[in-house]
Order: C-alpha cells, then structure tokens, then sequence
C-alpha cells in the first residue's frame, strides 16, 4: 500500500523549538498552585503594571489574588509579558495587543513562563508586527511559550502570530509554542482547551521533546493556500505524547513543492531526534489540509522507523474539495510509522479521492508491507441471546501492524463453538438489514464492521477468514442480562 516515494518536509521549527530562551527565569522558586477557578479570601491588590521582585513582568494593568493576575483593561506591550512562577494571566475577556515601534521587530513570544508553571484563560492575544526581517533563535515569534514547563491555556484567542500579513517566508509565528529539553525526572505537561488560533505564520502549536500535551476543543485555522511557506495546525514530534481530540483544523495548504498538514508528528532519526509514540489523534474535523493527519516519523533512509510508535488514530471527520498542492500530493492520513493504529476514520472530498490524479491524491496512504493477519479493534462481547451484539470492527495488517489492504478482500464469516448453532451475521453494526456470511474490506482503512446475533446461550468463536487471511475472537451469549455493547469503536 505504501508509495515509492515519500514525501516529506524537514521540520525547520525543531532546532528553535529545543533552543533554550532568554529571559527572567527563576530556577530556585518553588512551584505553587494554580488557581484556575476560584479565590480566596485574600483582597485583590491593584498594579498599574505588575513586576515581581525575581521574575514577573505584566505592562498592563491588573489585579493580583491568590495567584492569579487577572486584566483589568486592554493594553499594548512592546515586549514579552513574563509570568511568575505558578501564576495564572486571568484576562477577563481583554486583549493584550503585541506592537513594537515603527521600525523595530517584536521580539520573542507575547507571554512565557518565569519558572515551572503558568497558566492563561479568558484572554485574547493578538499581534501587529509589520516589520521584513525575520527573528531568529530566542527572537522568534510566538504567541505563548511553555519553556520547560507546565500549564493550562484555556478559552484563549491568539490572532496573527505573524510578520504583516502572513505571507513571508518567515520559520516562525507559531500561536503556542511547549518544549521540553534536557533530561527530567516528569515531563512537561500542557493542556490547550477551547482557543482559538488564526492567522499564524508557522503553525498553530508545536509542541517538541519531553511534553505530554492535551489539545482538546479548538479551532486552529491556517491561511492556506499559501506559497511561501509550508503551515502545520498541530505539529508534534521528537518525543513529545499525549492526545489531539475533538479540534477544527482547517486550511493547511501549501501551493510550492511540499506539503502542509492538519496535524502533523514528526521524529525519529529522519528528523534527528527521538520518536513520538502512544499519541491519541480523534474525534478531530479536518477540512481542507494538504495532509489531513500526517505521521511523518522515519529512519534516516526515509523508510518506517524500526520501532512500533503506536499512535491511534481513529474516529476523525477528514475532508479536501480541491487540489491546490503543488507537489502534487494529497492524502486525508499519510502513515510512514510502523504500528500505528488507523480505523473508523471519515474521509470525502475530491482532494484526497484516488481518482482526481491516480498517484497523487490519496484517502489513506501508508507505507506498508503485505497483509498478513485479520486483528480485531473491539473487545470480546457477553452478549444476551436474541440480542445484538453491536459492531465488531476488524482490519488487515501486515507482520509490522500496519493497515495493509489485501489482494483479495473477500472475506467469509463463520462460527464455532456450543453457540454457534443458529448464529446469524450483519453487515451492520445493529443486526440490520438481512443475515449475511460474507463481508468486504476493499476500503483505503482495509477494515470492516459487523454484527451478530446468536440463538443459544455458550461460548462462541467468530471467525473471518479468506484464502490468504484469518481472524478470530471469542464471545459468550448469555441467557440474562449483559453489559452493554459499545455503539462506536474503542478510543
């Protein structure tokens, strides 16, 4: 199923991703909590701008409690907001405004961590940057910085992270930014919950090295078509886990000869570092991405990388109109891993349809060898008799784990067992429609869903096999109640 070639892009953030940053860090602090949703009963103290006597700098002003700073107005910085340690930017529904003088670059992220913790909700950060030069090192842009650091970003709007109107080939503006360096006992953890990002110049959020990140809700929006610069909603990568759920992603596009991704995770040594394994990609709607959910993780050959990265990616709502890559290629899911998890995914669209341009245009794409084995996605069932036992989800892979759709996807459906007698199979998930004893899986996710409904109490084996395949899993057909069966496939 894998292509000749693959095509992948260096991922040019990563370097400046894992350099350290300038600024007031103060590594003796101790952490303290975060009080994200209530206070004390300490009274605020006002500050026309607050400044912390180690690291802590708000040019704005605001009212400090209980370890929350929270905006009293909108306001204007000419330089980096610098949070304290364990403090949370409450910004009340204000805007803090990014803008440095007529001939002067901003420099360096909107807001960052002092120390092991930070926090933001409620706040909209936005930048007017006009100036041709790009930043580069410690100076890149950024809306918010998590250096080595934990924390939460929560109903924030960061709007054009970027130099003027987006279309500079600048490798930076990036909204979020979490890294992790250096060896640690924990990870980093960074959760980024219900924001909005639009108008980056780079990507949405990147997240590299030791972060467990959890993007969850929101609504990432790129600038493509664009021709000058390749642009990633999500990019993680270089060891960096943790989940992408539910979020909006939509127009990622590259007109030049590379491709830009929805969601993109990169590693292993073809990007010169370690790889990003046991992420969970779901529940996302991906509209309009040159690559709607790429795993771009290889050796430095460019092949899959040796070891299984396991990362799931499963129940996503993927869709492209039109070819606008200049490549020319499109795919909904692009996979060079090894062992990766694929299944129940949505894809439309001319874009990713294999028909628009035969070997350019994609619905799945992965670099895999031949099927070898039939593995089941949902669990074994206790299942009453008479009942349905809801959808039983198998797939083709090859000896590595990989989805692999076979040469003949024909497959029989046959049972064993003291339950087996009188068993009948659907080609649905709720026992509809006529009892059947085949099931096809000539599908891009080489997978099929059925269902079965048994008339005697016993254990059973379900079996689906075809002349080169075969799969099978155990089930029990009680006489009395059972759990309930699951209505849509395994997270």
């Amino acid at each position: 199923m894998g292509r000749q070639k693959w095509m992948y892009f260096r991922v040019l953030l990563a370097g400046a991703l894992a350099a350290p940053a300038g600024g007031c860090m103060d590594g003796d602090s101790d952490t303290a909590e975060i009080h994200t949703h209530e206070t004390g009963n300490t009274a605020p103290i006002l500050h026309e701008g607050f400044q912390a006597p180690t690291c802590g700098f708000i040019p704005c002003r605001v009212a400090e409690q209980d370890s929350v700073l929270t905006l009293l107005e909108d306001c204007v910085t000419p330089s980096t907001l610098y949070i304290p340690e364990g403090y949370t930017l409450d910004g009340a529904g204000h805007t803090v405004t990014a803008m440095a003088g007529p001939a002067a670059n901003f420099l360096g992220p909107m807001a960052r961590n002092c120390g092991a913790r930070a926090s933001y909700r409620d706040l909209t950060l936005v930048m007017l940057e006009f100036t041709e030069g790009c930043n580069t090192g410690d100076d890149l842009l950024a809306g918010i910085l998590y250096d080595n650091a934990s924390g939460s970003v929560t109903r924030t709007q960061l709007f054009n992270i970027r130099h003027g109107a987006g279309d500079r080939a600048c490798q930076e503006g990036v909204g979020i930014v979490a890294r992790g360096t250096g060896p640690v006992a924990e990870p980093s953890t960074v959760d980024i919950v219900d924001s909005v990002l639009s108008g980056y110049q780079k990507a949405g959020i990147a997240v590299t090295g030791t972060v467990v990140a959890n993007i969850t809700g929101n609504r990432i929006i790129g600038e493509g078509p664009l021709g000058t610069l390749v642009q990633a909603g999500v990019q993680l990568g270089l060891g960096a886990t943790g989940t992408v759920v539910a979020n909006t992603i939509v127009g990622n596009t590259y007109t030049g000869a590379g491709v830009a991704a929805g969601i993109l995770v990169h590693g292993g040594a073809l990007h010169g570092g370690p790889l990003s394994s046991g992420l969970t990609i779901r529940d996302n709607t991906l509209f309009n991405n040159d690559i709607g959910i790429y795993l771009a993780q290889g050796n430095a050959s460019g092949g899959p990388p040796p070891a299984a990265t396991r990362i799931t990616v499963v129940n996503n709502q993927l869709r492209h109109d039109r070819v606008t890559n200049g490549y020319v290629y499109q795919a909904a899911i692009a996979d060079l891993g090894t062992g990766n998890i694929i299944h129940s995914n949505t894809i439309t669209g001319a874009g990713y349809d294999p028909a628009t341009l035969p070997g350019a245009t994609f619905t799945v794409d992965v670099a895999a060898g031949a099927a070898t084995t039939l593995v089941f996605f949902t669990p074994s069932r206790r299942v009453p008799v008479g009942a349905c036992s809801g959808p039983l989800i198998l797939q083709a892979q090859d000896a590595d784990g990989n989805l692999s759709r076979p040469a003949e996807t024909a497959l029989n459906l046959t049972a064993l067992g003291p339950a087996a007698a009188g068993i009948q199979f659907f080609a649905s998930a709720r026992c509809e429609g006529p009892a059947v004893a085949e099931l096809d899986i000539a599908n891009a996710q080489a997978q099929g869903t059925f269902s079965f409904r048994a008339a005697r109490a016993g254990s059973v084996s379900v079996f689906a096999w075809n002349a080169d395949l075969a799969g099978a899993q155990s089930q029990v057909v009680t006489t009395g109640l059972a759990e309930a069966p699951r209505t849509a496939p395994p997270r």
